[in-house]
């Protein structure tokens, strides 16, 4: 378990490290190994490592691709359209979860829409001639859903490709999914990618600006739930590790464990901070809903409504990343440094 270890209950665990259909796995060693040829495949051999240092090979370029969501959307905007899409993609309500990104989910096969959620008879019929996800710890099986027995009962089906989201800057991951959607006859070079790099590079030093402007103010980012806090530790998550490159003085959590600092509501207020960050993904407490706590409404940033959003899951890529870059520049500004004064 790399992203929320001891988390009871696999909803939960499943919120932030893919749990896996463990349940469904077995069904998978009744399957064959690999998939069909396509028409219009790039001839001649396929390979691909991924961060786990396992090569992925075809004998031809793989056209079907089935992805979980955020690297679904990593490698939707080159133009490499996933026939199938695993984890969070739609709302209880019907809309798209923020890990989708531009994804037509009606040109797409869902085949499980939460963490421990995964068909293995879906994903069979599709085909697929490789998989990828995201990898979140140190371990070859910290893979968003494709942990413990499932992930190699899928790769009996078909290889699978995980690029690294742990301990690792945003640009370091967004080069990855961009060297991988180039191997699979994506287009890092169109005008709508290239636009998008700049776009990133001037977002990114208008957000280093903003942070030397605003020195001394003290960033808090934290996922919520009915139980208690769970603060953020920078150095895990590829967003945050790099806005602190940037300069954004973020606060880390403590204790030992890989991305959080899980704090009881009677401990919201251990760490001082001028602009509370919380996870906005659809799962996670709203921040309408953690005034029930009055710890929470006690904090300085709270009384201030220094308040923003973030998801636990970044973008991978320029076009989506850029924007997001852009709200926290924006938040960065606005905010006053004197909040924990």
């Amino acid at each position: 378990m790399s992203v929320f270890q001891g988390a009871a209950g696999l909803s939960r665990r499943g919120f932030l490290i893919g749990a896996g259909g463990v349940a469904a796995a077995a069904a998978l060693t009744a399957c064959g190994s690999g998939g069909d040829k396509q028409a219009g495949a790039a001839s001649g051999p396929w390979e691909f490592t991924d961060d786990r240092g396992q090569k992925a090979a075809r004998d031809q370029r793989p056209t079907r691709v089935v992805a979980y969501a955020s690297s679904a959307a990593a490698l939707w905007d080159y133009g490499v359209r996933p026939v199938g899409v695993f984890g969070p993609q739609k709302t209880a309500d019907g809309g798209k979860e923020i890990q989708a990104g531009n994804i037509d989910l009606n040109s797409v096969t869902s085949i499980g829409n939460a963490w421990d959620d995964f068909s293995v008879e879906k994903f069979a019929a599709l085909k697929p001639d490789l998989v990828v996800t995201g990898l979140t710890g140190a371990k070859p099986t910290d893979m968003w859903v494709l942990t413990d027995d499932l992930g190699p009962k899928v790769q009996q089906v078909a290889p699978i490709v995980a690029l690294s989201e742990y301990k690792v800057t945003l640009p370091k991951v967004i080069e990855r999914y961009s060297q991988l959607a180039v191997a699979l006859g994506g287009d890092a070079g169109s005008e709508t990618m290239k636009k998008a790099k700049e776009d990133f590079d001037k977002a990114s030093e208008d957000l280093r600006a903003a942070a030397k402007e605003k020195a001394g103010l003290k960033v808090l980012v934290l996922y919520g739930d009915k139980d208690g806090l769970y603060i953020a530790k920078p150095d895990f998550f590829a967003d945050l590790a790099y806005y602190r490159e940037l300069g954004l003085d973020i606060v880390s959590g403590g204790g030992t464990e890989d991305y959080w600092e899980q704090l009881s509501w009677e401990q919201a207020g251990k760490y001082p901070a001028d602009l509370i960050l919380t996870d906005s993904r659809s799962y996670a407490l709203p921040r309408a809903q953690m005034t029930q706590f009055p710890t929470w409404n006690q904090l300085p940033a709270v009384k201030a409504n220094q308040l923003g959003d973030w998801s636990a899951e970044p973008r991978f890529n320029h076009l989506l990343a850029t924007p997001v870059i852009q709200k926290l520049t924006a938040l960065v500004k606005g905010a006053r440094t004197d909040i924990t004064a």
